[in-house]
């Protein structure tokens, strides 16, 4: 899916996919025991043009390497299909797929994976021995937190390609837990993916 987690409403903050290059990882006192919530933004993969680009333009240039070959994009109304450089600054596109009109499109502006979302769930899993989900509650804010059932997953609902929307998450380190590095807590995302026709 072209839908990523991040830390922060900036959306600078990818949270890793499988790597633990950047997790949601946070430092927890098991002596005493502790509880920390976070809230946890949910977004298209998106970046902006690094140049501006008239309404006949196949060749487009972004500021960050994203999306991937025969992907579909949007930049404003106008929704693009990407038939070279996915994963790289320099695309080459076939302009005004799904009947949408050519524009001529700013510098800086938003460039979007072309997909909705819906049946979206998020879902705390542990994937190696003891199950630590029961650490994590989630909740679309923070007040419903506090009544948000352990290890349970959360229904997000339907998102549109350029919306972002959030939800929180409790961990709760009881006391005397012994140290450890644990990596296997992990936040699931599922649901369809549609392509904007």
């Amino acid at each position: 899916m072209a839908i990523h987690l991040y830390l922060d409403a900036q959306l600078t903050q990818q949270i890793s996919e499988g790597d633990f290059s950047n997790p949601d990882a946070e430092n927890y006192n098991g002596t005493a025991g502790e509880i920390k919530d976070r809230q946890i933004f949910v977004a298209n993969e998106q970046t902006t043009l690094a140049a501006p680009i008239d309404d006949i333009q196949s060749d487009i240039e972004l500021e960050e390497p994203r999306f991937a070959d025969a992907e579909f994009i949007i930049i404003g109304a106008e929704q693009m299909q990407i038939l070279s450089g996915g994963g790289t600054t320099s695309l080459t596109v076939r302009r005004a797929v799904s009947n949408t009109v050519p524009a001529a499109h700013a510098d800086d502006a938003v460039v979007y994976s072309g997909y909705d979302y819906t049946g979206l769930v998020m879902d705390p899993i542990d994937e190696f021995e003891t199950d630590e989900s029961v650490w994590y509650k989630l909740a679309p804010t923070q007040a419903e937190l506090d009544a948000a059932t352990q290890s349970a997953p959360l229904n997000l609902g339907a998102k549109t390609h350029d919306q972002t929307i959030s939800f929180w998450r409790r961990c709760t380190v009881l006391p005397n837990t012994p140290v450890q590095n644990k990596t296997d807590i992990k936040l699931s995302l599922t649901g369809t993916e549609n392509p904007i026709v």
